[in-house]
């Protein structure tokens, strides 16, 4: 497309999960873990104020402790390990940052390992994001989307296209934002094997959403 649609994302939350192939309970009481995950990220701002830890469920697998990072406080960024899980969370991060954001979390996904005697089994990304459009409206933005055929479907003209595709670890779904007034949520999400490292998923993640940009016709950061 030679006429691009500026956008941009006020709004994104990206969620990282991880199961492990067995639970990790020679690493409770977690002391060690604690401190090994603490001492991977202070670095970047996590600090003991942001530790909560969640020992009061007689559920094994509802024990966790998180990290949340306390300088600067916002925009959030949380980690969470559990007995057989671990998540991250980092809302409006973008790209400019990436290089500091996959060196923190990749030590912590180290120091998990290494003290908690982890093995990842599985690995899953997920970008949910709300789209501004600025020139052109999200009709006509996402109209290409939709065939000849679908079209057919309804009576009338359609007032917007939205799609959900599913691929064997991979799918996307762009719909209406109910947030913004002439805005796109989308939601992206890769599963990975657990050798994938943390890099190589961020650049998995990268590349989805620039595809996406490109299919709709937008341009701005990402």
């Amino acid at each position: 497309m030679l006429n691009k649609t500026q956008a941009e994302i006020p709004y994104s939350l990206v969620e990282y999960t991880s199961e492990f192939r067995r639970p990790i309970l020679a690493a409770w009481p977690a002391g060690k873990l604690i401190e090994a995950i603490l001492d991977s990220l202070q670095p970047w701002g996590y600090t003991i104020r942001g530790v909560e830890a969640n020992f009061q469920s007689h559920k094994l697998d509802e024990y966790a402790i998180t990290f949340r990072r306390t300088t600067p406080a916002a925009p959030p960024r949380s980690l969470t390990v559990g007995v057989g899980r671990v998540n991250i969370s980092a809302q409006d991060l973008d790209w400019t940052e990436a290089e500091q954001f996959i060196t923190s979390q990749s030590a912590a996904l180290d120091a998990i390992r290494e003290v908690g005697g982890a093995e990842l089994q599985s690995q899953q990304l997920i970008l949910g994001m709300h789209v501004q459009l600025k020139e052109s409206s999200r009709k006509d933005v996402t109209a290409p989307l939709l065939s000849p055929a679908a079209s057919q479907l309804l009576d009338g003209e359609p007032d917007f296209s939205g799609v959900i595709l599913s691929r064997e670890r991979t799918m996307i779904s762009i719909d209406a934002s109910l947030a913004l007034a002439n805005g796109l949520f989308v939601r992206i999400s890769r599963t990975h094997p657990p050798e994938t490292s943390f890099a190589e998923i961020a650049k998995a993640l990268h590349d989805d959403e620039q595809r996406m940009f490109d299919v709709l016709g937008l341009e701005g950061i990402l």
